[in-house]
């Protein structure tokens, strides 16, 4: 759930001339600024005096907050150690403080970072490690420029980083470099930050990299400075032209904005500092406060997934998954009276991250606060039925076919009696045998059914992927592609959908007894399970759509036409291709789209009394037209939903609700080209989810990655990169833990869901669909070949 943000200015202080504004650290409590020789630590708390701390003979050149009160200083002589509550008893006391010598004779340090008893100290090209707790010192050396950044990954490993932009992964037991990459920039870097095996430097032409570690591939790059509200050079009518103005006018920069070089800001933005946001439950922040005359944007913050980069002249906000922009706020529109940045530091505090900077033309260190607007937003678009429909909804209309009774007039007088007169016996046929029919009044014993067992399989809870392959199945003897596959709700039935005009329904594991399904024209692009596994639905290329009875194969419904087989009807046959066959509203409805339009079927399936074979009717209740035509459609059957995803022409995905009768939410320019695939979250008896868990939908497109989106936001949370020049399928697992996704190099790619990266790499043959198993951690893999691949976890 997304809330707003604002910004207060907390404080605003004046520096001395002889400060240092590189040489700043921050903590909860403390602000710490070199002046020379001397350390002025300023409290957040107004009420306290500022504390001056001299002790180092030589100018301070590093400064880090190990703890909110304790403060590490470095000069070229030594290292010292101050507990600045010690510190501020001794000033009351009238006494001199003393610090706490944790080495002599260093060397200017660069950086300072500080892990639980461990230091680690940049001076120059080496790296030193201070065990305080067994009073040891280790030394990495290989850099050929001064060190600006380490980070300690584990407890065997550091990153560091050089300015001569040298990244390198150190291993503390062999002291030696395990990996060395040279980064590519145009500019310097300016800020470093290091999350989850994801490493990301701002520099100072605005770009925002984003590097593995481990291998040092750059995954993306982001010019950062684009996303700030562009200046508006137009003069105002009330302007003199020859009167220079120092603040021109901005406008904001929304998603669905396109940016324009020639409205290009004439600030040059430095990204000055990255940090993760993370919102701390149980704290009351509904409180609004607006520091500035004009209303500012509102900063969306999610949990854990929120990403915020400050430049010179603003800041702007990603999500930290898929690196999407999500808003911005600008100095220069929002604080006129604020200068620009030059040297920022921030720290997070509960409830809210304060930022303290220092400008580059003043002897000012201003405080701001990134405060939340509302923390209660109403969830309108959700895919789990929460209100009561509409009396207008065509999702009310159930009633079902009766069959047309012909009335005979009748004669006055001739009308039948009521009660019928009892007969006397001698029309009826005499007994021909003994105890024939039975005159018996004994009535027979029923037998009480019992009812059937539950299945005590539970689905497990342990992180189980699927990777070793289990058997192989061909489904074609013309070795014809899979175009499509899909479970039965207990997993003992796959559902094949092939190239050659035909489809199987295999029974599962052995494959035995495949049901064949024939009678489509064109190759077949979807099959669909109805509820209780009773029924496939699936839809080809010859414009038709077909339902079938997965025991037997035989055909129930022949959807040719806009319009039902009811009498009365006009039949009006589909133009183009229908997209997406899919049983709808728990087997109520049969879900298609045609060009531009989604059609809704009222579908009913009977069984004559005097006939095995099981028949259907259907009717079209529904026509919703659409702005743009329709490539790709899916929906929600295994409970009650009114929400509709589609993927749309013009690169978007379209949420249409059935209830409103109306669109809910329209996401634009998700991909690069229209998606070909969207697929929801419909869950599994054998799985436990929350509700909030269904309103993840999955996107993608040729040439382009993989993206998993939230529909109560419609924000990317994730970004997959993995892109295929043939539109293959992926498939998410039953526990919302994997993703599958078919490459062009004959494997199938594992990606954790909460991780960064792909985690396996199953090695097969050419593949086109992926599907999971919704009882059972196992994975069905299509090939062109006709040969379906299943994968289990051991």
């Amino acid at each position: 759930i997304f809330s707003g943000m604002d910004i207060k200015v907390l404080e605003r202080n004046s520096l001395s001339e002889n400060h240092n504004q590189n040489i700043i650290s921050v903590s909860s409590e403390y602000v710490a600024i070199a002046e020379g020789r001397t350390i002025v630590a300023r409290c957040l708390d107004v009420t306290k005096r500022e504390l001056e701390l001299t002790g180092h003979t030589h100018p301070v050149t590093q400064l880090h907050f190990s703890a909110p009160n304790i403060l590490l200083s470095s000069s070229s002589d030594s290292l010292l150690s101050w507990n600045l509550g010690e510190v501020r008893t001794a000033l009351n006391a009238g006494k001199k403080p003393l610090p706490v010598y944790v080495g002599v004779g260093l060397g200017p340090a660069t950086f300072i970072a500080t892990v639980k008893n461990t230091i680690i100290l940049a001076v120059k090209c080496d790296i030193m490690i201070l065990d305080t707790a067994e009073g040891t010192t280790r030394f990495l050396e290989g850099h050929t420029a001064d060190v600006v950044y380490c980070h300690m990954i584990s407890t065997t490993r550091i990153l560091s980083l050089s300015s001569d932009n040298s990244l390198k992964v150190w291993c503390l037991k062999e002291k030696r470099a395990l990996t060395q990459f040279q980064l590519l920039s145009s500019a310097p870097f300016t800020s470093v930050y290091f999350d989850t095996d994801t490493l990301y430097l701002g520099s100072a032409d605005g770009m925002l990299h984003v590097y593995e570690p481990n291998s040092g591939t750059r995954l993306k790059r982001i010019n950062i400075e684009n996303y700030l509200p562009a200046l508006d050079r137009a003069m105002s009518p009330d302007c003199d032209e020859n009167v220079i103005y120092a603040q021109p006018q901005s406008k904001f920069l929304t998603v669905n904005d396109s940016y324009s070089p020639d409205e290009a800001s004439v600030v040059n933005n430095s990204v000055l500092a990255i940090f993760k946001v993370v919102n701390k439950a149980g704290h009351d922040t509904t409180e609004s406060i607006s520091t500035f005359g004009t209303e500012a944007p509102a900063l969306d913050m999610n949990i854990e997934n929120v990403l915020i980069v400050v430049l010179t002249s603003g800041i702007v906000q990603l999500n930290s998954l898929s690196l999407q922009f999500l808003t911005s706020i600008s100095f220069l529109h929002n604080a006129p009276s604020l200068p620009l940045a030059y040297s920022v530091h921030c720290f997070l505090q509960s409830p809210f991250p304060v930022l303290v900077y220092t400008d580059l033309f003043s002897t000012e260190l201003s405080v701001l606060e990134l405060r939340k607007l509302s923390d209660n937003k109403d969830i309108d678009v959700s895919m789990v039925q929460k209100c009561i429909l509409t009396a207008t909804t065509p999702l009310l209309n159930l009633s079902q076919w009766k069959s047309p009774v012909e009335t005979i007039p009748v004669v006055k007088g001739t009308e039948k009696r009521k009660s019928k007169a009892k007969s006397s016996g001698y029309t009826t046929k005499p007994r021909q045998q003994m105890f024939k029919p039975v005159t018996s009044t004994k009535t027979k014993k029923t037998e009480v059914k019992k009812a059937p067992k539950k299945d005590p399989y539970v689905y497990p809870k342990t992180e189980c992927r699927p990777q070793y392959e289990k058997s192989k199945l061909s489904v074609s003897d013309r070795l014809s592609p899979v175009h499509a596959l899909a479970y039965s709700r207990e997993s003992d039935m796959l559902a094949v959908g092939l190239a050659d005009y035909s489809g199987v329904v295999l029974r599962l594991p052995s494959g035995s007894k495949s049901v064949p399904l024939v009678g489509h024209k064109g190759p077949l692009t979807c099959v669909r399970w109805s509820t209780l596994s009773q029924h496939v639905i699936s839809t080809a290329a010859d414009r038709s759509c077909k339902v079938w009875d997965a025991s037997s194969g035989s055909l129930i419904t022949d959807i040719k036409y806009r319009d039902g087989n009811t009498k009365n009807c006009e039949k009006i046959e589909f133009k183009k291709d229908t997209i997406g066959g899919h049983f709808y509203y728990i087997d109520k409805f049969i879900l298609l789209a045609h060009t531009n339009e989604l059609l809704l079927f009222k579908h009913h399936v009977e069984k004559p009394k005097n006939s095995k074979r099981v028949s259907g009717k259907y009717q079209n209740i529904s026509v919703s037209p659409l702005s743009h035509n329709i490539t790709c459609v899916s929906c929600c059957n295994s409970f009650y939903s009114t929400l509709v995803v589609c993927g749309l022409s013009d690169k978007s995905l379209s949420i249409y609700d059935y209830n409103k009768e109306e669109e809910a939410l329209r996401i634009a320019d998700t991909h690069s080209r229209a998606p070909h695939h969207v697929a929801t979250v419909d869950g599994s008896k054998y799985v436990p989810h929350s509700p909030e868990t269904h309103n993840l939908i999955l996107s993608c497109s040729v040439m382009d990655d993989v993206k998993l989106w939230d529909v109560r936001s419609g924000q990317c949370i994730k970004s997959f990169s993995k892109q295929n020049r043939v539109a293959t399928v992926p498939s998410i697992s039953t526990c919302v833990r994997y993703l599958s996704i078919p490459g062009e190099d004959h494997a199938v790619y594992m990606f954790d869901i909460r991780g960064s990266g792909a985690v396996s790499k199953i090695q097969t043959d050419n593949i086109l669909t992926t599907v999971f198993s919704p009882k059972y951690p196992q994975l069905a893999v299509g090939s062109t070949g006709g040969v379906v691949s299943f994968y289990n976890d051991r």
